[in-house]
């Protein structure tokens, strides 16, 4: 049977480790380093489809696992919505009081804590059914962690931009000190990016753990019966629908041999 959970999680530790090294490398380089923001954008376009993949192969590890992944879709997007749509109205008001003044840009960073709690609920449904309980824990701790970070983050860059950015005159400034006040900004919020590594391993964990249970076999897809539309048969310990040839229950984690 292809198995699309598998392939998805593979492709998403491939891109969370280059988020990693992105994270990394901006952390100790700084400004230097934008050239190579290249390797996160590839990072973020192999999460992308490592994702659609396995939400495609939702079905494939139970009712409740599928049903887990569509609530994790849809809190993802409506993350994406409500952060463009907060963004859209700050923007907007700006534009309308005719200021100058760039400092209320200031207050858009504080929707990163927002999104980040919304994103942990979407990952949390999106690999909760798969994991062990260590990787429920990890899993957990992940994004308690990323919500803690994002706080952090937040107040840094926008503590970072008032005092760079938020009394800068752009209409009067040459290219020289637009490109200078940029750079310092950049230096100023370069540090912040450690935050971002440590919650990328956790994180990095908590899919690694299903993929290993996965290629293990302790986890088993779901199959059932293509002719008569019924199970192959059931597990003698938690009675859910099974693989006929299945080792392991991919539910309970029961293992059964005895049974055959």
């Amino acid at each position: 049977m292809e198995n699309k959970t598998k392939t998805g999680l593979l492709l998403l530790i491939i891109g969370g480790i280059l988020a990693i090294i992105s994270n990394i490398t901006f952390y100790i380089a700084g400004p230097t380093a934008i050239a190579l923001s290249v390797i996160g954008a590839i990072g973020g376009l192999i999460s992308l489809i490592g994702a659609i993949i396995y939400i495609l192969g939702r079905k494939e590890f139970g009712e409740k696992h599928s049903k887990f992944v569509i609530y994790a879709t849809i809190i993802f997007i409506l993350s994406i919505v409500i952060t463009i749509v907060i963004v859209g109205v700050v923007v907007a008001a700006a534009v309308a009081s005719g200021s100058t003044d760039l400092s209320f840009l200031k207050n858009i960073f504080y929707i990163i804590p927002f999104a980040s709690i919304l994103g942990g609920i979407a990952y949390i449904f999106f690999l909760y059914e798969l994991e062990d309980k260590l990787g429920k824990i990890v899993l957990i701790l992940a994004i308690i962690v990323s919500v803690i970070s994002s706080l952090f983050i937040a107040i840094n860059i926008g503590s970072a931009f008032d005092e760079t950015i938020g009394t800068f005159d752009f209409e009067n400034a040459s290219p020289e000190e637009i490109s200078a006040v940029t750079t310092e900004l950049t230096e100023k919020i370069s540090g912040t990016s450690i935050f971002s590594v440590i919650n990328g391993v956790l994180i990095l964990i908590a899919l690694y753990i299903p993929y290993r249970r996965i290629t293990s076999e302790e986890l088993v897809p779901v199959v059932t019966d293509t002719k008569s539309g019924e199970p192959d048969r059931k597990c003698p310990n938690c009675s859910r629908t099974i693989p006929f040839d299945a080792k392991i229950c991919p539910y309970c984690s029961k293992r059964f041999e005895d049974f055959l």
